[in-house]
């Protein structure tokens, strides 16, 4: 019994590393991407579609950066139409609206970042992955073109292309 809880534990921790990760990897992201319509203001808006184990991470990583010099804001949208100006939305595996639904809703200058099997293809612009238990990320280079953004070399080395 003793080892099923250490396990519990290792795998509590191993969400919460996680989530962690993910929340540097999306705010890393601003750095390697272009965005062709600045909007106006000085909020960069990060979205998140419900709730989501990055949350918290996230909510700090806001509390002391910046992006571009503008101050970093978390807004969470509980249903597609509540979809506002973002430049990144996160879209958690456990929503319970359809991608398309969602992405319906988001215009030019949304980077979309999902983290469930299969989203990239289905049409975000980054969707985490686990790769030999390591965390990584898929690339639609045509989503990321068509929300009018340029991702760097450097960015996209890192990246598993999808079609």
């Amino acid at each position: 019994m003793l080892l099923l809880l250490f396990a519990g534990a290792g795998w509590a921790q191993s969400q919460e590393q996680e989530a962690n990760l993910k929340a540097v990897f999306i705010y890393n992201f601003t750095k390697y991407i272009e965005w062709e319509n600045e909007p106006p203001g000085n909020e960069f808006i990060i979205g998140i579609m419900g709730n989501s184990s990055i949350d918290k991470p996230i909510s700090q990583i806001a509390l002391t950066n910046t992006v571009k010099n503008r101050r970093v804001v978390i807004r969470h949208y509980y249903k597609p139409e509540e979809i506002g100006n973002c430049q990144i939305l996160f879209i958690p595996h456990n929503s319970p609206y359809s991608l398309q639904t969602i992405l319906d809703k988001t215009g030019r200058g949304v980077l979309t970042v999902s983290e469930e099997p299969g989203l990239a293809k289905q049409g975000t612009a980054f969707n985490f992955i686990i790769n030999n238990d390591k965390l990584k990320f898929e690339a639609n280079l045509k989503a990321l073109y068509a929300a009018g953004l340029k991702a760097g070399a450097q960015l996209l080395k890192l990246a598993v292309i999808v079609d």
